[in-house]
């Protein structure tokens, strides 16, 4: 008999909850993660290797694949 008692509150909290929920999992969905990285592969200047940006190493304008590549 005590879930009798209880549904009431049971069935408002639920109906609360579901628009809560079904907010945040539209923001997730329709929100870029800012941590994604460029996907963008470019040419080394000096020895052409081609490098992921994240590990591209730009010095006066031009792009460098590695420390041994740099003037």
């Amino acid at each position: 008999m005590v879930f009798f008692k209880i549904l009431p509150l049971l069935i408002l909290l639920i109906i609360f909850l579901i628009p809560f929920f079904a907010k945040k999992y539209l923001q997730f969905l329709f929100t870029k993660n800012k941590d994604d990285k460029n996907e963008e592969i470019i040419m080394c200047d000096k020895c052409g290797t081609y490098v992921h940006e994240s590990l591209l190493i730009i010095k006066k304008g031009k792009n460098f694949c590695s420390e041994n590549c740099l003037p």
